[in-house]
């Protein structure tokens, strides 16, 4: 469809701002228009140009303020006035994301998507809490399961004899379905004391474990006072959570402590010239000015031709800095990323020619690019 902008489903992980792909922060970063759920912490969304237009379409357990038909429609709409959507979702678009939902009606309205799959919280949430929903002593099956249906279905749908014989269950969306799975899986074989755990808000400030037994984790949950969003583990790989009381996480982190992918100007020395591979590669951008010429997306050919060179050796450069998070890569095109506007840019304020020249003062073998030189 002409005149239509692409729409990427982007998996924002579990909560964290660390815990979202690259792919997923550098498409925020470029974004034009941002739909969002309600599980998306806000570091996340700081990554977002100030001019981005930002539509929030969460829904709060039982208050369903946006239906999901009017948000495939609004994606629709977005992206016929804008080049780059990006919808994001907590954990994985097409693990219980509706995803899978909005790439089909996408499809079917003729516009361009890319799903960018996410870290699910069936995998990451548990372990979180120190349980591996895998383990060569306990568990070699996992079922993820959600507790949210249609409106037109419910639990009794399950094969809930099947489930009983699997080794580790995760339910999604289940905190007040739990004492009716509870029941269901005891009477299908699943013994009362198999281990289980709920998890609410993994990775985030609010972060709390309740463990007990299967017939016990009902009564536990309803007396800590655990709310959605929370993540229930049944099976005996709960009982390696004992053997984790020393879990340390770096993600576990002060509230009031700066996060996110921003670096500072003597991070990023040490960052670039750390590598020969990338100070060699810098050394030749930084000759040819590279970055001044990229504050907006242009292709490989393109900056070839403004700066009389050839295209090939060029793009594999720009390839490397891409790679080491220097410039933005989307399809053909680059640009430069926050810390190369910042701080390679002979123009910016901030602009650390001096300092970076003489910390690659002694990298000089680097073969130039044709038409490219001091």
């Amino acid at each position: 469809m002409e005149g239509v902008g692409k729409v990427y489903l982007v998996g924002a992980g579990p909560g964290h701002p660390e815990l979202i792909t690259l792919k997923g922060h550098n498409l925020i970063r470029q974004a034009d228009v941002i739909v969002y759920d309600r599980l998306i912490q806000e570091d996340i969304l700081a990554a977002a140009r100030a001019d981005a237009e930002k539509i929030y379409v969460g829904k709060k357990p039982g208050l369903h303020q946006s239906r999901q038909e009017r948000i495939n429609q609004l994606l629709v709409e977005a992206a016929r006035r804008a080049r780059i959507v990006v919808r994001v979702k907590g954990g994985d678009p097409v693990l219980f994301g509706r995803g899978g939902e909005e790439a089909e009606y996408l499809a079917g309205q003729g516009v361009p998507f890319e799903v960018v799959p996410g870290v699910t919280a069936g995998l990451s949430v548990p372990m979180a809490a120190g349980i591996p929903v895998t383990h060569r002593d306990f568990s070699a099956s996992v079922a993820l399961v959600t507790g949210h249906r249609r409106s037109d279905r419910d639990t009794r749908e399950v094969d809930w004899a099947a489930l009983a014989g699997i080794d580790t269950l995760v339910f999604f969306m289940s905190v007040g379905k739990l004492p009716e799975i509870a029941d269901k899986l005891i009477s299908h074989g699943c013994p009362a004391d198999t281990p289980a755990a709920i998890v609410q808000q993994a990775y985030w400030p609010g972060e709390r474990t309740v463990v007990g037994t299967l017939s016990e984790l009902p009564r536990l949950t309803e007396e800590a006072g655990i709310e959605p969003p929370a993540t229930i583990v049944i099976g005996d790989v709960v009982k390696v959570k004992e053997r984790m009381t020393t879990l340390h996480r770096d993600l576990r982190r002060d509230p009031e402590a700066p996060v996110g992918f921003g670096l500072s100007g003597d991070a990023l020395v040490q960052r670039l010239t750390g590598a020969l591979l990338g100070a060699r590669d810098l050394e030749a951008a930084l000759e040819a000015r590279l970055f001044d010429h990229l504050r907006e997306p242009v292709t490989a050919s393109e900056l070839a031709e403004r700066l009389g060179c050839d295209p090939d050796p060029l793009r594999s450069i720009l390839l490397r800095l891409a790679s080491l998070g220097l410039l933005v890569r989307d399809e053909r095109s680059f640009q430069c990323s926050e810390a190369a506007a910042r701080f390679l840019d002979t123009t910016s304020p901030e602009h650390l020619g001096h300092r970076l020249d003489i910390a690659l003062g002694g990298i000089r073998e680097y073969i130039s690019l044709p038409g490219i030189s001091r």
